[in-house]
């Protein structure tokens, strides 16, 4: 994993000081440029020629359309179309060649044809990202909403800007774009904020998501061997890792970015605090959902449409949103399920209410707040079996196990014993981060933490950074390779 080696630990360092001393902005942007190729090029280096085909194309396809699309609007359409037709198409090959000539070789065997070997497909390093915020930079243009970048450097930088291209956040080009062309100056406040980020990002990765991956791992591998309890714990823990994984890259790459002073949008708030799911995913991978809702939700017709096709609309969006997520029927169940209880929520809301105004809920807010953020808390963890499940067989066992009863209460040692091979200090380590981040995440209910951590006083927060680098450092588990969403 680059961010866990110390490889990374230099190159960023270096790409900071370089930055800072070339003397203008076109210097400067060339010279990200470059380093953004070299860290993608760190993982496969040939696949920098898919990333440069697709940024090659949409340029293309978006400075035509100013050129000869402004009195033609089939033109217009046309190279809107013809790039994300290419996009659409690198991400089937890569990400979903497989998972269709699975489904064809399924049907095939059935009458009596022979099956086709699985092709030897490597995925590209967070193929859909890139593709994704490069996309809706095309539809952005087609609409008029921002005009085409003439500079191919520029758009080449917004398409790989090396903090945030493998995993996010999906930038918009109103919000990213501009700041290539500012100069940027050293600031105590970006190199404090950015760092504290990325320091707490590094803590839930490394201290946190990757300890829970222990346990996560060794149940999912095998999860027929396990009973109530360890199924229970590895649920309950892979809610945790994967929040912790994702928003963890997410803090890293907004530090980063706010070091060398660019503004990245926050794509996480505390979503584990959500009071319904249609809330949870207004704060679970926010520039995701942001963007689903922009260039598939409110094109289909939003909520500006009969209920019938409302719902037609929720559905479909969340059925293309778990197929990003993996080629696997899984993620399209997962998906699918998240968008029938968002719809279940909006058509139930007035019976809700007044149910709650019956047994007199609102008069203890508090309690009612916090019932929601159980159920809320209880189902993403449900449906996160779903998720992590590599079949249905293993989904619909750990399920059947969730619902067969609650755990039985037993000490930290009878509960470590469950898990053989991963020793007890693993198990207790991963408590204390479950608990340091539902402290964090408390505190930062209203602002992110390099800016909550600001209302600690100055004298304690050297402590804190220190406990921190200590827990990276002593506690951190080294055995995961890299981000779970580097894989999408």
């Amino acid at each position: 994993m680059l961010f866990n080696s110390i490889k990374f630990m230099i190159f960023f360092p270096i790409v900071v000081i370089v930055y800072y001393l070339l003397p203008n902005v076109r210097l400067r942007k060339y010279f990200l440029l470059a380093a953004s190729c070299y860290f993608y090029m760190s993982f496969i280096p040939v696949y920098i020629f898919i990333l440069l085909c697709s940024t090659l194309v949409d340029y293309a396809g978006s400075n035509l359309m100013a050129k000869y699309g402004v009195n033609n609007q089939k033109l217009k359409k046309f190279f809107l179309i013809a790039p994300i037709v290419i996009d659409v198409g690198l991400l089937l090959y890569f990400k979903y060649m497989n998972f269709f000539t699975g489904i064809i070789s399924f049907f095939g065997v059935e009458m009596g044809m022979a099956a086709i070997p699985p092709f030897n497909i490597i995925l590209p390093i967070g193929i859909s990202f890139h593709i994704f915020q490069s996309m809706g930079y095309l539809i952005d243009v087609y609409r008029g909403k921002v005009q085409p970048q003439k500079n191919i450097a520029t758009f080449a930088l917004f398409v790989m800007f090396f903090p945030q291209l493998v995993a996010g956040p999906i930038e918009r080009t109103e919000n990213l774009m501009p700041q290539f062309g500012e100069k940027h100056y050293l600031s105590y406040i970006n190199l404090s904020q950015g760092g504290r980020m990325m320091l707490w990002g590094m803590v839930k990765k490394v201290f946190i998501a990757d300890n829970l991956s222990l346990f996560v791992d060794t149940v999912y591998k095998s999860p027929h061997s396990y009973g109530t309890s360890a199924i229970y714990i590895a649920v309950i823990f892979f809610a945790i890792q994967i929040y912790c994984d994702f928003s963890g890259y997410s803090d890293i790459a907004i530090g980063a970015a706010q070091i060398m002073g660019f503004k990245l949008m926050r794509n996480f708030n505390t979503p584990y605090f959500s009071t319904s799911i249609t809330v949870f995913w207004r704060r679970w991978h926010i520039s995701l959902s942001t963007w689903f809702k922009d260039y598939i939700y409110i094109p289909l017709g939003g909520n500006r449409v009969s209920r019938p096709r409302w719902c037609f609309n929720q559905i479909v969006t969340f059925l293309i949103s778990g197929l990003w997520h993996g080629a696997n029927f899984t993620f399209i169940v997962w998906g699918f399920m998240h968008g029938l209880l968002g719809v279940i929520e909006h058509l139930t809301v007035n019976i809700r209410k007044k149910i709650s105004g019956f047994i007199r809920l609102g008069v203890f807010n508090f309690i009612k707040t916090f019932i929601c953020i159980c159920y809320t808390f209880c189902v993403t963890c449900i449906l996160w079996i779903l998720f992590r499940s590599d079949t249905f067989g293993d989904a619909f066992y750990i399920v059947k196990q969730v619902f067969s009863g609650l755990p039985k209460f037993a000490s930290i040692d009878k509960t470590a014993a469950l898990f053989t091979n991963i020793p007890r200090q693993n198990l207790y380590t991963a408590i204390i981060g479950i608990i340091l981040l539902l402290i964090v995440d408390i505190l930062c209910r209203k602002s992110d933490f390099r800016t909550a951590i600001e209302k600690v006083p100055v004298f304690a927060r050297i402590p804190i950074y220190s406990l921190f680098i200590c827990l990276i450092i002593v506690f951190g588990a080294y055995q995961s390779k890299s981000f779970i969403y580097f894989q999408f």
